[in-house]
């Protein structure tokens, strides 16, 4: 047997004979296999030739069952595989519930159901799979037929829905703009073009955070395709210098790898809407899709007709969920000119809502931050009562008010109008945290982690949670994952303090003293006096060892206003301070103080 191969299976030991034919099948078909065929559980080594063939492999192809789900040496095929960033693909050999240790792994992968449908089509939707992953198939497939043309997604759980024209996947838009700092803008297109085409019910739209994720990696149209089970790949570019933009866009066939339709639009910034609404229509009429009235009116709807206050309203979404006193006080500022240029923009309200929570719950407990966070989010409802932003701001503003029945329903409201909305779920998740229901918040963060796994802070509360519920080898996988993550996120966002701190204080964990002291050392001159980044820089400096610089910055956290008595109770990153006196004094006092549930 080689040592290496293209695609690793991982199995159990009781499905070993339907593994083995299926194995067979695969070679048959020309694809290069490492099988360990005495089984992986058990009694059978797990040891330095199964590492090795699994390092050597493009793809780990887990065959899922309730006895493979259960199996340790399985779970640690799928945690290596993960940690080393590799690429996983599940095939369900019966209905199996995948149990909560390797939700966090495959959140977000599409699984192959191979125990119903047509055994041909199931495998044909394996070798296309496999293909995109990067796996060489020897042997070529037969050409699909124009009936059967979705045929390799068609029994992906991820496309079990499809109509037969299949799914649209709408990749990142790249910045190609002079200026780096415009990312925020091509962001902005992306989603907005995401959310125009979901309100067409022919359309099954990729979640967009599962695209977004493809942001500045460059892999190829088909890889990506099949990666996420789409049929077609909507992506461009955008190109804006001062008041001017260059945005190109094409409809790709995954299938034939053929483009379906392309163009090129250039105007001034006050034309940005009429542009998003040309390039959702087009995308429409290339698919030959039918819309309704109302859909059609749907596509013509705008938040704002004023160019400027949309530009200032993505500037704050971008600076709000860097969560440093600096980043959410400019938020404010953004959110603020935007309202003035037009004073019904719902949108703007409910970020303005939100960032007013984030400064009360965060930076400083003033009544008026907890007052406008409610007003402005009753706002946002008045103007667009159907806005998920809203209802997640006003889910917020009833938590700093203490009215914790009114917030949950909020953001579960928020939820069920965009299930992609990933604050809502973090939200929400940090509602149940605070409440010590941390089976309930660790669900929701591995949510928020899954749709959108670029937002570092759904990372950090998976595994904040799992060690408060002593699930600590998984934490440590998150981390390590975190550590993978943060220097390309922070080459990007040099200036966001908060991921610096954080980055930081992992550092301290994986025993990296030094660097850990450097980047926190950062990350309080970019944000002095910040209660937030003095709080992590406590966590921090427990990692390190060093509790009495800990207790120190968590004096000084709370003399800068940090008052989030609910957070700093549960968090599990201060476990080694709990029978500390000065720590346990620090509790009592701000127990006595109004209380407001929140978040570091």
């Amino acid at each position: 047997m080689a040592q290496t191969a293209d695609v690793f299976l991982s199995y159990s030991r009781e499905d070993k004979a339907r593994v083995l034919e299926f194995a067979g099948v695969l070679r048959a078909a020309g694809v290069n296999i490492w099988i360990d065929q005495g089984g992986i559980d058990g009694a059978a080594l797990w040891g330095e030739s199964i590492v090795r063939a699994l390092e050597g492999a493009k793809v780990l192809l887990l065959m899922v069952s309730p006895s493979a789900v259960s199996s340790h040496n399985v779970a640690k095929e799928v945690m290596l595989t993960s940690e080393r960033k590799g690429n996983i693909l599940p095939v369900h050999l019966e209905p199996t519930t995948i149990p909560l240790s390797l939700k966090y792994p495959l959140a977000g992968i599409q699984h192959i159901e191979f125990y119903h449908g047509d055994p041909d089509e199931n495998l044909q939707a394996v070798l296309c799979s496999l293909a995109g992953l990067g796996v060489t198939i020897t042997r070529p497939q037969p050409a699909a037929s124009a009936d059967a043309e979705t045929r390799p997604v068609a029994a992906a759980h991820a496309a079990e829905s499809l109509p037969e024209r299949g799914a649209v996947a709408v990749l990142p838009f790249d910045n190609i703009s002079p200026d780096p700092e415009t990312d925020y803008f091509s962001d902005g297109l992306t989603e907005e073009l995401i959310a125009r085409l979901s309100l067409v019910s022919e359309i099954n739209l990729i979640s967009r955070w599962a695209s977004m994720q493809y942001k500045g990696r460059g892999q190829d149209v088909l890889a990506i395709g099949n990666a996420l089970g789409a049929r077609y790949i909507v992506g461009g570019g955008v190109r804006r210098f001062q008041d001017s933009v260059r945005i190109t866009v094409q409809l790709v066939d995954v299938v034939t790898n053929l483009q379906l339709w392309g163009n090129t639009y250039k105007g001034k910034l006050d034309d940005i809407f009429d542009i998003q609404e040309q390039v959702a229509q087009q995308i429409v009429e290339a698919l030959k899709l039918k819309l309704t009235f109302s859909e059609r009116l749907s596509l013509t709807k705008r938040q704002t007709l004023n160019a400027e206050a949309y530009d200032l309203y993505l500037r704050g979404q971008d600076q709000l969920y860097r969560l440093t006193k600096r980043s959410v006080e400019y938020a404010i500022q953004l959110f603020e000119k935007a309202i003035e240029l037009d004073s019904r923009y719902a949108s703007a309200y409910a970020g303005c809502s939100s960032a007013y929570g984030q400064m009360y719950q965060l930076i400083a407990r003033e009544e008026r931050y907890r007052e406008l966070a409610q007003e402005l989010s009753f706002k946002a409802l008045m103007y667009d009562n159907n806005l998920s932003e809203a209802y997640r701001a006003m889910g917020l503003s009833y938590f700093l008010w203490g009215k914790l029945n009114e917030a949950t329903a909020s953001c579960t409201k928020a939820i069920e109008i965009d299930p992609d909305d990933f604050i809502a779920h973090w939200t929400l998740g940090r509602i149940y945290f605070t409440e010590g229901k941390l089976e309930q918040a660790l669900d929701l963060f591995r949510r928020v982690a899954e749709i959108k796994p670029s937002f570092y802070a759904g990372h950090l509360d998976v595994a904040q949670t799992c060690t408060g519920l002593g699930r600590d080898e998984e934490a440590a996988s998150v981390y390590r994952r975190l550590l993978e993550i943060m220097p390309n996120y922070l080459l990007q966002n040099p200036d966001d303090a908060r991921a610096r701190l954080i980055y930081a204080s992992k550092l301290g964990w994986a025993g990296r003293k030094e660097e850990a002291i450097r980047e926190g050392t950062k990350a309080l001159v970019l944000s002095p006096g910040d209660p937030v980044m003095l709080y992590n820089a406590a966590c921090m400096y427990v990692g390190l060892g060093e509790s009495i610089r800990a207790i120190d910055a968590l004096r000084q956290a709370v003399e800068a206003g940090y008052t989030n008595f609910g957070w700093m109770q549960n968090d599990p990153d201060l476990v080694p301070l709990r029978d500390d006196p000065a720590f346990i004094e620090m509790l009592r006092d701000l127990s006595s103080r109004p209380t407001s549930p929140s978040a570091s």
